[in-house]
């Protein structure tokens, strides 16, 4: 490296501090070269010492691979986060319309059994009113018949004999004819009311 200093000292004295103002005939003698591949090896070697100082230890790697990881994880979640977030809003939606249709279907199923119970309900009454109907048309015919017998005897008992009346049993006589108005009246009335009942209803719903 001698002759590089000495070439550049050469040149820096000369007339004119340039150079390019010397005559060709005044320039300095150029080096051989192997003074050039000297100067050339020597620049190489320095360049590899200058890189093999910038080798990392084992401790700067690691360092180095967990800051890498770090900002490797944080872009995952955050090219991942809207994704996560539309995950989100469709389970709540799922999960709105699962409550829904668990809540329209409990409905359904109340108005089902609300439905068969409000039959069962009319069912059962008009078998109870026609039960109670039944029963007082049995206890009105009973008691037609009855009076129908009785009535009967008493026509029976109050056919005209022969026989001469005494003033005391014209009276009874008249009673007689007076009662039996009025149970001939309450027959036909008794009379009347079965034939209501016989008659079918429409049946009305509480």
């Amino acid at each position: 490296m001698s002759w590089l200093a000495t070439y550049l000292g050469d040149v820096d004295l000369s007339p004119g501090g340039s150079p390019m103002s010397d005559s060709p005939f005044e320039k300095a003698a150029l080096p051989p070269p192997a003074d050039w591949s000297e100067f050339l090896s020597a620049s190489n070697s320095k360049v590899e010492r200058e890189l093999s100082q910038l080798t990392l230890s084992d401790s700067e790697q690691r360092e180095l691979y967990e800051a890498a990881r770090l900002v490797q994880t944080a872009f995952r979640k955050y090219k991942e986060r809207p994704l996560r977030e539309q995950q989100e809003v469709a389970a709540a939606v799922i999960q709105g319309c699962y409550r829904k249709y668990k809540q329209l279907t409990w409905i359904a199923l109340k108005y089902a059994l609300y439905k068969k119970m409000t039959q069962a309900a009319i069912l059962i009454q008009s078998k109870f009113r026609g039960y109670h109907e039944q029963k007082k048309f049995r206890q009105s015919r009973r008691a037609a018949v009855l009076i129908q017998q009785y009535y009967r005897s008493y026509r029976e008992f109050r056919r005209p004999r022969p026989l001469t009346r005494s003033p005391a049993s014209a009276l009874v006589q008249h009673k007689l004819s007076l009662l039996t108005k009025r149970q001939d009246q309450a027959a036909r009335k008794i009379m009347r009311f079965l034939r209501r009942c016989r008659m079918p209803r429409p049946l009305r719903c509480y």
